[in-house]
């Protein structure tokens, strides 16, 4: 396979992922509290890690590197995590999917101002039209479903929407030196040191007795598809690909969560959200076909 092909091959697995999260998410959020959330899936996340990384062959991180792993965790796990689970449990599934069309923009201007990396025309258009399919989405489905809080949530959501776009940023360059499970590992572990304070409470208050066997799987989800898979796809997809092609495939998670709640009754299907589908998909193929094509003049 293509290193184009294997690049959208992961990015699109890894926001397939992510899309149905943010209802898998809300499930967990009904019996236990966000950050403790969060510190179950980062430590779930440190140990599968850890023993991928003791699996494969040995890494020496450099010594200068442990900064910039400390700062991509701190942007890539802590503020992420905690703002997207906090977020979610204030406001809808859908709402919460819709905001992380900030992200292909703020990743875009980065990569822009650090990487050099081009804004062609063309991915400025299919930005463009992905953002109109999305406010779409929103204008159609969210009002309905959005609470007295919901503009807390969609605060913490656009933090975690920003921080994920800077964390793309940084984590690209580490791509070139190490193996996906190394920099997971180190992240993480980085991650879970910061994550402690202020997730330990809500963890430790948990009464599993009263938790269903629903939530429970739900949970697993959240850190074996949610935090290792999807984390894996992401990194690997940077690997073969720029943060900016990795952030416009955020433009299906809206789809995604729309069509779970559709399917699940929460939601009903219309024109309007069929056409913001259509226009969403084009977005992406547009970014996509451009990136491809660069990749395919360089190989």
């Amino acid at each position: 396979m293509k290193p184009a092909l294997k690049a959208h091959f992961f990015i699109l697995g890894a926001n397939i992922i992510y899309g149905i999260n943010y209802a898998i998410g809300k499930i967990a959020l009904q019996h236990i509290e966000p950050f403790g959330i969060v510190l179950f899936r980062v430590t779930g996340a440190v140990i599968i890690f850890t023993l991928l990384a003791f699996l494969t062959k040995h890494e020496k991180i450099e010594a200068g590197d442990h900064k910039k792993l400390f700062v991509a965790s701190l942007f890539g796990v802590v503020i992420n995590q905690l703002m997207f689970f906090k977020g979610l449990s204030l406001t809808s599934e859908i709402h919460s999917a819709m905001i992380m069309i900030a992200t292909p923009l703020i990743v875009l201007v980065m990569a822009w101002v650090i990487l050099k990396e081009k804004i062609t025309w063309i991915k400025s258009f299919g930005i463009i039209i992905g953002a109109i399919g999305v406010a779409l989405l929103i204008s159609s489905g969210a009002a309905d479903k959005s609470s007295p809080s919901s503009i807390a949530g969609d605060i913490c959501i656009t933090i975690n929407a920003t921080s994920y776009a800077i964390f793309l940023i940084i984590a690209k360059p580490l791509m070139v030196k190490y193996s996906p499970y190394t920099l997971a590992r180190w992240i993480f572990t980085y991650g879970i040191i910061l994550i402690i304070p202020f997730g330990w409470k809500e963890a430790a208050a948990v009464n599993w007795d009263m938790v269903p066997p629903v939530a429970i799987w739900a949970l697993v989800y959240v850190i074996l598809g949610a935090t290792v898979l999807a984390y894996l796809f992401n990194i690997l997809g940077l690997n073969y690909g720029s943060p900016a092609l990795v952030s416009i495939y955020i433009y299906t998670q809206p789809v995604i969560a729309s069509i779970i709640a559709v399917v699940y009754g929460n939601d009903h299907l219309t024109l309007e959200k069929i056409i913001s589908a259509l226009l969403v998909f084009t977005g992406v193929a547009l970014v996509s076909f451009t990136s491809v094509k660069k990749q395919n003049a360089l190989n």
